[in-house]
């Protein structure tokens, strides 16, 4: 079965990057140390775009990726993230190769 990668754009409410990207990093560390299906999971900031911050999350297969969106603590990431962002894009992926 091929791993699943979601691609997420972050555009930040004015302001709110540094606090953003403290919880987004506390964020990634709890589900790399609790979740074995998560593969990868990294945080871009754009080169040119000082709002935007992309994240790259690989999962082993669909269930290990509704296994994710179904933890509290993601629900808790949401909530706490909600309000320091403007707009949100989420990307399911399908990787091409092995």
């Amino acid at each position: 079965m091929p791993a699943i990668a979601l691609v997420v754009e972050i555009e930040l409410a004015p302001g709110r990057k540094d606090a953003f990207l403290a919880r987004a990093l506390a964020h990634r560390e709890t589900v790399l140390s609790n979740e074995p299906g998560c593969l990868r999971f990294d945080l871009l900031t754009a080169d040119e775009d000082d709002a935007m911050v992309f994240l790259y999350e690989v999962y082993a297969d669909a269930a290990a990726l509704e296994t994710h969106f179904g933890t509290p603590y993601m629900k808790q990431y949401l909530a706490d993230t909600g309000p320091m962002i403007a707009g949100r894009t989420r990307n399911r992926c399908t990787l091409a190769h092995d």
